[in-house]
Formats: structure tokens, C-alpha cells, sequence
């Protein structure tokens, strides 16, 4: 069977048992079909989803632009991507949720996230849906049993938030949140969507989180908590997974802030990464003579992640596409990125900017970093779907372990 056939495979939606799945926007192959089996774990994501390069897009510039102005900013940049809010940092939630928990959260900026959606993907176009996830300034305050708490007498039982934002979390040892992030991630890839992104999938490590207390804390460690709720994400879902991590967890092995994220257990069940690789983020680092600082800082992020764990996920990192704690703003800034993150050895990008305003954006990529893209990933391309389908053919075969779950 074509390993071209395997990796251009429509993907979407989900179903109320594990691994059951709705129907996709095009029938599978009968081939692939028999050889998949439901105890897959493998999402494989498709060719324009390993080059996708794209912008993200809030709810009330989703309202403003609507589907037909997006499509053309996105295409007018050199971009073949969106990242779409369905759950935002203010917890507000862009569909007819009918989760219970947080139906109270729906914001209608747009009338029909699905038509929405579809009108984007008609247009060549892959959509990302991003999720946030433990930071939610809504839900803990609706559901205070759900929430992280105070731990000093004087606020004993008072939702704990972190300094500045004053954002409470929702407790990430609490298994009924799994159970709400969940039944949301499966209503988000039933709108359509080609994947999902969680953001703010970690626990709390902000400057007040020595007032912070878990009420339902357990001796099993950060780590295997949230990688126990990414197991039962995968397997309730047929599209790709991917997560937003923090830069510096790119470059540092471990875990001893705290964060709950251990990208080489993860990437167990996530097809993507994008680290956060914004100059305005990493303080200090590679700030000397050399220039060129934002190139080398996402380079060397790619490159190690790209090192710890090898060609299996794609690497798609976000970028800088605002101007604040930048060294400077223009689009060789722009470009300066998409050149390290190519030299690092990532598969595509992300611009971030919060209001969504990408002019300086469109100057880099359509000026200075005309040439630099698509990235050349066609050997990895070639290696990945090799080893998704040797994973599916496994499980295929007397439901045998993938490699990652031997004990070795």
C-alpha cells in the first residue's frame, strides 16, 4: 500500500466508546480500513498537515473577518494553515457546546463554528483547533470544587489564582475535569476540524504557586497524571493531537518546575508539538553580539527537540508575530524565525500575534523569506509514515504492543 495513500487519509470526528469513530468527510480505503483496527493509537497527520505553516485566529477577529476574509489573509501571507479558538485563555467557548460544566461559557462570535470550519478547509486550507485547557477564569469559579485553592489561613477554601492576571486553574489532579476536557476535545474534532491543540495542558508554575494547593493531589507524579489524560484523549479521538509547550521546555530535559510536561512520554500519544519559541519569552538567552538572536533562539529549540525525539512527531513552533519584548520588529524578524526554524530541522510554523493583526507578518514571509519555504521534511515525511504504518500493521497483528510500551 502507498505510503502516500496512508498519510493523505481524511480524518475527523468522534464517538462515545474508545476508538469508535464517526464517519470521515471521505471513505477510507478498504484496505486501510481492515488493517487499522480500533486499538490504534496512531493519528497519522496528512501531508499538508506536516507542511502546514499558519496563523492563529481569535474568536472576535473570526466574527469580524469571517470565513471568506480569513481565507484571504491566510493565502494573501504565504500560509496554508489556521489555528481557530474553539476554547480561549478567557475560557470562552466558540461552539454549541453541550457539555454541562461549561455550557454556561458558549460566546457566539461566529454563528456556526462548523459551516465556518468547512468553508476554510473547501478552500485548501488546514484547520487547527486550539483548546485551552487547565487555565480557565470561568469554570473554577462556577465549579469552586473543581478548582486549585488557597493554602493560607486567611484565604482557606478561596480559589487560588496566580499573580498579575489573577487567573484561577482548574485542578489538573481532579479526574472530573479530565472527564469535562474530554467530552470537550470529542465535540471539538466532531466540528471538522484536521486537529487539535491543546494549550495550557500543565499545571501551574506561576509566581504565586507557593499559596496554591491541589485538592485532589495524588502520589502518582505530574507527569503521569496529565499522560494519563492525553491516553484517554487518544483514544477517544481519530485525528491528530497536538500540544502547545513552553520554549523553555524545549530546552530543558526534565521537569523541575513542575509544568507535568515530559515531551518523550507525550509524544506516546501526539502526532505534534509547537513549542513556544517566542523571543520575547526566553529573557536572556543568546543575548550577545552575534545577532540574529531570534534565528539561533528557535533553531537551537527545533534542533534539541528535534534530537530528543526523533523524526516520529511533527514539529510546528510557534512564532513571534507581535512586536512586544521583540529586539526588534520588521519582517527580517519574521523571516529570522523561519530561517532557524528550518535550519533546526522543524516541519512547518505558527505565527502568533493576540489580536490577530498580521501585516508584518505577511512582509516577511512574501519579502525577506521568500525561498525559504516549504521546509525540506519529504525524508522525514518518508521515515514518519513508514513508522505509522509499521505501528498500525502491529497492532493490526494480535493486537500487539507498540514499541514505547515494552518495559525495556
Amino acid at each position: 500500500m502507498a505510503l502516500l495513500a496512508l498519510a493523505m487519509v481524511p480524518r475527523s470526528g468522534s464517538a462515545d466508546e474508545p476508538r469508535a469513530r464517526t464517519a470521515t468527510t471521505a471513505p477510507r480505503p478498504a484496505a486501510l480500513a481492515d488493517m487499522w483496527g480500533d486499538n490504534s493509537l496512531v493519528d497519522p497527520v496528512s501531508h499538508h498537515g506536516q507542511h502546514a505553516r499558519g496563523l492563529y485566529f481569535n474568536g472576535p477577529t473570526m466574527r469580524v473577518l469571517g470565513a471568506r476574509r480569513i481565507i484571504n489573509a491566510v493565502h494573501s501571507s504565504g500560509m496554508n494553515a489556521v489555528v481557530l479558538d474553539l476554547k480561549d485563555g478567557q475560557g470562552r467557548i466558540m461552539w454549541d457546546t453541550q457539555v454541562p460544566e461549561v455550557r454556561g461559557q458558549r460566546k457566539h462570535f461566529v454563528k456556526s463554528m462548523p459551516r465556518l470550519i468547512a468553508e476554510i478547509r473547501d478552500a485548501g486550507i488546514y484547520v487547527i483547533g486550539r483548546m485551552v485547557c487547565f487555565s480557565d477564569p470561568q469554570l473554577p469559579r462556577n465549579y469552586p470544587e473543581l478548582a486549585v485553592r488557597d493554602n493560607r489561613p486567611k484565604y482557606a477554601g478561596q480559589i487560588w489564582a496566580n499573580t498579575g492576571k489573577r487567573n484561577p486553574w482548574l485542578d489538573p489532579y481532579n479526574t472530573r475535569n479530565h472527564d469535562i476536557i474530554v467530552a470537550m476535545a470529542k465535540e471539538a474534532a466532531a466540528l471538522g476540524i484536521d486537529e487539535l491543540q491543546f494549550d495550557y495542558f500543565r499545571f501551574p508554575v506561576d509566581g504565586a504557586i507557593g499559596t496554591a494547593m491541589f485538592p485532589a493531589q495524588v502520589e502518582t507524579p505530574r507527569r503521569e497524571v496529565l499522560l494519563g489524560l492525553l491516553k484517554r484523549v487518544d483514544l477517544a479521538l481519530r485525528i491528530p493531537l497536538g500540544v502547545d509547550v513552553f520554549g523553555l521546555t524545549a530546552f530543558k530535559k526534565g521537569d523541575k518546575t513542575g509544568l507535568g510536561q515530559s515531551l518523550e512520554l507525550w509524544a506516546r500519544h501526539l502526532e505534534v508539538f509547537s513549542p513556544m519559541l517566542y523571543v520575547n519569552g526566553m529573557g536572556e538567552w543568546l543575548r550577545d553580539d552575534q545577532g540574529q538572536r531570534a534565528l539561533r533562539l528557535v533553531q537551537a529549540g527545533v534542533k534539541n527537540m528535534r534530537r530528543r525525539l526523533g523524526h516520529g512527531p511533527v514539529l510546528r513552533p510557534f512564532l513571534q508575530g507581535f512586536e512586544r519584548g521583540a529586539d526588534y520588529y520588521n519582517p527580517e524578524f519574521i523571516a529570522e524565525q523561519i530561517r532557524g526554524a528550518r535550519s533546526g530541522g522543524a516541519d512547518g510554523f505558527l505565527f502568533w500575534h493576540p489580536a490577530s493583526n498580521y501585516g508584518t507578518v505577511r512582509a516577511g514571509v512574501l519579502g525577506p523569506a521568500r525561498g525559504v519555504i516549504p521546509f525540506p521534511n519529504e525524508e522525514r515525511m518518508k521515515w514518519r509514515e513508514q513508522s505509522w504504518r509499521d505501528r498500525l500493521l502491529l497492532r493490526a497483528r494480535a493486537d500487539a504492543p507498540l514499541p514505547y510500551e515494552s518495559d525495556s
